[in-house]
């Protein structure tokens, strides 16, 4: 099975997943994944979990900090 990213940001592909919590909020958490010299590089719950109000604040919530987490990691990679 194949997935589409949500986003694309620094060379890597953004993977979302948004699910319901109680009271009506929302939770994000994101993977993102890349091809490396040795296969794709996959990293998982890279970014969140971030809660909101509805499922879209959640997922553009998630997104914002998984970009800066790339940045961050492409500035100074380990």
């Amino acid at each position: 099975m194949s997935r589409i990213p949500d986003a694309t940001h620094g060379g890597f592909d953004i993977y979302t997943v948004v699910l319901p919590l109680e009271h009506g909020r929302w939770s994000a958490i994101s993977d993102i994944e890349r091809p490396g010299a040795e296969g794709l590089e996959v990293f998982q719950d890279f970014g969140g979990p971030c809660e909101a109000d509805t499922a879209d604040a959640a997922k553009a919530a998630v997104l914002a900090r998984t970009r800066h987490k790339i940045d961050d990691l492409n500035a100074d990679p380990v």
